[in-house]
């Protein structure tokens, strides 16, 4: 990859994850030093389902799809997310050392934004007034997701029992 430090900082700025420090240039560029580039061309898997991992990924540019295994072992796309809507993906792995959750695959050339478990606890450890916030996002977007399921699984519930008692 091959962009200034300001384009990164600049993309960093745009991602829902970081915006607690945004606005203080100290902070993203510290950010900026624990990020890794990677790229990666059409059709291949970043992540796979059940794998073990401990990197984040925000999408610098290109666009990739989550997938996820049905018990049938079909596969199928739950998402399909573009570096143009400032999106990331493998966030979990920052907070815990659990299994992969989905499978993404690239749909065109794409490169990557990668932060390393170990780096963002490091910059946390020395730095939490960058490493707090982000944390606390985190927080957010995870709760979020647990209300949604949650959500999700009442209406199926509730589709089953109806669909019982007909």
């Amino acid at each position: 990859m091959s962009y200034s430090d300001e384009a990164v900082r600049v993309r960093l700025q745009q991602i829902p994850l970081f915006a607690s420090i945004k606005e203080n240039e100290d902070s993203l560029v510290r950010l900026q030093g624990i990020c890794k580039s990677k790229s990666v061309t059409r059709g291949q898997t970043v992540i796979k389902e059940g794998d073990v991992g401990s990197d984040m990924f925000v999408v610098y540019s290109g666009a990739v799809e989550i997938k996820k295994r049905t018990r049938a072992g079909d596969d199928y796309t739950v998402i399909v997310l573009r570096a143009e809507d400032n999106v990331f993906f493998g966030e979990l792995a920052l907070v815990d050392d659990d299994k992969r959750s989905a499978t993404v695959v690239t749909r065109e050339d794409s490169e990557f934004l990668v932060i390393e478990k170990q780096d963002f606890l490091q910059l946390g450890d020395n730095f939490p007034q960058i490493g707090l916030p982000i944390t606390r996002a985190l927080a957010k977007i995870l709760a979020s997701r647990l209300r949604k399921t949650t959500g999700d699984m009442l209406t199926i519930f509730d589709a089953l029992v109806q669909e019982l008692q007909a």
